[in-house]
C-alpha cells in the first residue's frame, strides 16, 4: 500500500481500510453493478 515500506504509513493505510470495511459495510459480497453503484456513491458522499 506505501511506495517505500513505511509502517507507520501501511499502518494509516490499514486504518482507512478498516473505517471502509466496517462503516461502510465494503466487506460484503456485492450482488450485481447496480449495487455496487450505489455503495460507491454511498461511501463517496
Amino acid at each position: 500500500m506505501t511506495e517505500e515500506n513505511h509502517s507507520y504509513e501501511n499502518a494509516m493505510a490499514e486504518r482507512v481500510n478498516g473505517i471502509l470495511k466496517h462503516e461502510f459495510y465494503l466487506d460484503q459480497t456485492l450482488m450485481n453493478r447496480g449495487h455496487a453503484k450505489r455503495t460507491a456513491k454511498n461511501v463517496i458522499k
